[in-house]
């Protein structure tokens, strides 16, 4: 793979602005120099200057990604009424093709809008990994454990087995990576939780769950328990710095110190969660605690988009009127929400721009009616970018958009094999 110079370009990398040189190789980001004007051109390399910032690609930390076919099949409904509608439908139609098409078309969103790594949450995965190697995007596969068998057949003993196949297969693969994945505190039975935690241990691979989301789901497992989610939690062990809780909503001032004490991070669906009517997480309590923020999508049927940048800028509006306070979530944190924070607890050096780190980058036009000017890089890229401000998306150096465009699969063919199962869907309800 040949060199890239991004020269003396606008830089975020994951921490700071600064004006700067970034050069990639074989995969890698090679150097990065500050401050000064890199000279190193050459015969066979790719030159890009200009009006551009250079940023990490974006992780999405929470996703259902094959959902992409649900979207907007269950509106207007609670938590609880919402699964009620979605799990049937799923029943239904969840198949190995399904879930690689309509994974797919969740990916293509996701690469558009600048991501480029996504922790995933579904059935079926390693044929979404299939889907992320074919497209060129990351994946991080967690196959959810739940009480009773999957849509893909399989028991929760046969999902945990699955489990450890996938964490075998991918050890060492560039794109795909994979979580212990239980669906949630009140739909996977302590007894599998601790079996998942286990093989989190031993892979060193994250622990991925749905955690405090509704308040009927915190007063239930209380009544249940005795305790909140995370004493519980703490209790039985499963805390720790890989440890991705989803949501995170209703939760108790104790159970925060708890999470601060462990290193856990969150990943915050504001989107999902005011549609869902579940409330606002405590993300200025968080931040001033220390726990580490992300924000992500969750999937296509609750929130209805996968633009992370566009959840990132809700999530700090959120917060500031919430609290009637403008100075809390400042957009260099909502800019780390999306690249250094949710790329902690999976490792890697993901969602950064550092020697040694890989070359998952994402160039930004600043000379659109939209964007410019640009006094504020952070409050530009935060409240005025759009997906059409983003010129190019590079996944381990390998440019997969260009303006607009996915260059590593066949849109058209893509966009027909999605549709046969939007009509069937269309059919169904």
């Amino acid at each position: 793979m040949k060199k890239t110079i991004f020269k003396d370009l606008l830089i975020f990398d994951g921490s700071e602005f600064f004006k700067g040189t970034v050069v990639s190789e074989n995969g890698l980001v090679t150097s990065v120099s500050r401050n000064c004007h890199d000279s190193s051109d050459c015969d066979d390399c790719e030159v890009i200057s200009g009006n551009y910032i250079l940023t990490p690609g974006m992780i999405n930390l929470h996703t259902h990604i094959p959902m992409t076919l649900f979207k907007g099949v269950s509106e207007d409904l609670p938590l609880e009424k919402w699964l009620e509608r979605i799990f049937p439908l799923e029943a239904k139609f969840i198949s190995p093709e399904m879930v690689h098409i309509c994974g797919m078309w969740g990916m293509a969103e996701l690469l558009r809008s600048g991501v480029t790594s996504f922790a995933d949450m579904y059935f079926h995965e390693d044929f979404i990994g299939n889907a992320a190697k074919e497209i060129n995007i990351k994946a991080v596969l967690g196959e959810g454990v739940i009480n009773f068998p999957a849509p893909s057949g399989r028991s929760p003993e046969q999902t945990i087995e699955h489990t450890v196949e996938l964490a075998e297969k991918h050890r060492n693969d560039p794109l795909i990576s994979v979580a212990a994945a239980p669906h949630s505190p009140y739909l996977t039975d302590e007894l599998y939780l601790l079996k998942l935690k286990e093989i989190s241990d031993k892979y060193s691979i994250p622990f991925h769950i749905h955690m405090a989301e509704s308040q009927f789901e915190v007063t239930n497992y209380r009544n249940t328990h005795g305790k909140d989610e995370f004493e519980r939690f703490e209790e039985l062990g499963l805390l720790c710095d890989r440890f991705i809780g989803a949501h995170c909503v209703n939760l108790t001032d104790r159970e925060l110190e708890i999470m601060a004490r462990h290193k856990v991070t969150v990943a915050h669906c504001p989107s999902s969660n005011m549609k869902l009517g579940s409330g606002i997480a405590r993300v200025a309590e968080m931040l001033k605690m220390g726990i580490n923020v992300a924000v992500a999508t969750d999937g296509s049927a609750s929130n209805n988009n996968l633009n992370l940048l566009e959840e990132a800028e809700l999530a700090a509006k959120l917060q500031k009127v919430s609290k009637k306070d403008p100075t809390v979530f400042k957009s260099v944190e909502a800019l780390k929400s999306v690249t250094a924070n949710p790329g902690k607890p999976l490792g890697k050096d993901r969602g950064v721009i550092k020697a040694g780190a890989p070359a998952d980058l994402v160039l930004i036009k600043t000379d659109s009616y939209e964007i410019s000017p640009v006094y504020d890089p952070a409050s530009a890229l935060l409240y005025s970018s759009g997906h059409s401000d983003i010129k190019a998306v590079f996944v381990n150096g390998k440019k997969v958009v260009e303006n607009g465009r996915i260059l590593t699969i066949d849109e058209d063919n893509l966009r027909k094999e999605f549709s046969k199962f939007v009509e069937r869907v269309r059919k169904e309800i």
